[in-house]
């Protein structure tokens, strides 16, 4: 192949994205790919808040550890089997938001259990971040230890304001559901068939059900909650909700 001929294929080869793009931009793509490679980034732990190693995007890091996924897992001698778990569990009691029962009565909801009690070990407060399994005493952190009031992503042990967790959802019918409720359960089949939000595997509604841990990609401040599993508030209370 003589270098000439080289060349226009190189040419027409490189001409073909250039022309892509063009006609993209043309049509008001370039924001679309904008959009895309920012979900993209966000869609991988390490450039979300929940790295908390020296490579971290938040003010909470660590000092010298590299690892990332030590803060929550660790491969052998967890505390929690599923998912290797690592880090220090909280023994704090919760004060709970009120569910209303199959019976129709009104009660606190469980104590947290599952996923829920695994986020809650660093999120209520009470733990050290970098108390983890396996080291003789917490990883060293930059700007605070723990989470405590006022910081973002501090929950504390009151739970009485916030949504209800670790409750198994049940199947409720609208003719069951007193009058002054505007809002009921949507049929079972059509929470649990929902590619995003997702019940544990014993029916319950966790922390994990609304939040994803490792990916961040619709956070909007202001607008889109951290770890949010669809684009928006309202697709993830449909899921579960409907409104009469």
């Amino acid at each position: 192949m003589t270098p000439g001929r080289y060349q226009r294929i190189r040419f027409a080869q490189s001409a073909r994205p250039l022309a892509l793009a063009v006609s993209l931009l043309a049509l008001g793509g370039a924001s679309l790919l904008v959009t895309s490679a920012a979900l993209a980034q966000h869609d991988s732990v390490v450039a979300t808040l929940h790295n908390l190693s020296v490579t971290g995007p938040g003010e909470i890091r660590a000092v010298r550890e590299t690892q990332i996924c030590k803060f929550c897992h660790v491969p052998h001698n967890a505390i929690e089997p599923v998912p290797l778990w690592g880090h220090a569990l909280s023994q704090a009691q919760y004060e709970t938001a009120e569910i209303t029962t199959p019976d129709g009565v009104r009660e606190p909801a469980p104590q947290p259990d599952g996923s829920s009690r695994l986020c809650l070990s660093c999120h209520d407060g009470t733990v050290a971040l970098g108390d983890v399994a396996g080291e003789a005493r917490p990883i060293a952190m930059r700007t605070a230890d723990r989470l405590r009031p006022g910081r973002r992503g501090f929950l504390g042990t009151d739970l009485s304001g916030s949504h209800p967790i670790s409750f198994v959802v049940f199947e409720t019918h609208p003719d069951e559901v007193p009058l002054h409720h505007d809002s009921i359960l949507r049929p079972l089949s059509a929470i649990t068939s929902d590619p995003d939000v997702k019940l544990d595997a014993a029916g319950k509604m966790q922390c994990t059900t609304c939040h994803d841990p490792h990916s961040d990609r619709f956070y909007q401040e202001g607008t889109v909650p951290r770890f949010w599993v669809k684009p928006s508030v309202s697709e993830v209370c449909l899921t579960c909700h409907a409104f009469r």
